[in-house]
């Protein structure tokens, strides 16, 4: 119980306060504990922080994976558009996950540059996984041009990394539309 909310904590103060301004101790005053009781759970901050790293990532990839598990019977268009969807409602739908995420991504530390990139390739592998089906599953009902898979995947990972940008870029209304406009640009760009 403890130990999740330290990690609770460190999350909303990441969103609000970034990762310099997070300190323990304001982290262990507002869980109700005094400072060096977090070592019991945690070596240091960087090992706090990056358990919250990872917490994000397993969420929201678990949340892509149930999203793409739903729409297995669509076709492949229906498919890509709605993981595309989905990860725009996660992220609307969870600002403070969205502003942690943002802020170890963006200025991570450089004590853990090298683990966040190991972690972030250990959970895009996940995704790599289902992208690969789906592509491959494109491909065979001649739904999509016949490219490398590896290709399409790196062409997607990219797509969704500029939707996440958009998203912290413009009002909802307004990323909406973009998305769907980004989306038919794509679409046309692989489909047979």
């Amino acid at each position: 119980m403890t130990k999740n909310k330290i990690k609770e904590v460190a999350c909303r103060q990441l969103a609000e306060n970034g990762y310099d301004r997070a300190t323990l101790s304001s982290i262990a005053k507002e869980v109700g504990i005094k400072t060096p009781s977090i070592y019991a759970f945690y070596k240091n901050k960087e090992d706090l922080f990056l358990a919250v790293y990872k917490d994000l990532l397993e969420d929201y990839y678990s949340y892509i994976r149930q999203s793409v598990q739903k729409g297995t019977d669509g076709t492949v268009r229906e498919q890509l558009h709605e993981i595309l969807k989905e990860l725009s409602y996660y992220h609307l739908s969870q600002p403070e996950k969205t502003a942690s995420y943002t802020r170890l991504a963006m200025s991570l530390p450089p004590t853990l540059n090298d683990e966040v990139k190991q972690t972030f390739s250990e959970m895009e592998e996940l995704l790599y996984e289902i992208l690969s089906e789906i592509f491959s599953k494109g491909i065979e009902r001649g739904e999509i041009k016949d490219q490398p898979v590896d290709d399409l995947i790196a062409s997607f990972l990219c797509v969704m990394d500029g939707v996440f940008l958009e998203l912290l870029y413009y009002q909802e209304d307004k990323f909406k539309r973009r998305l769907e406009q980004i989306w038919g640009i794509y679409w046309n760009g692989i489909r047979k």
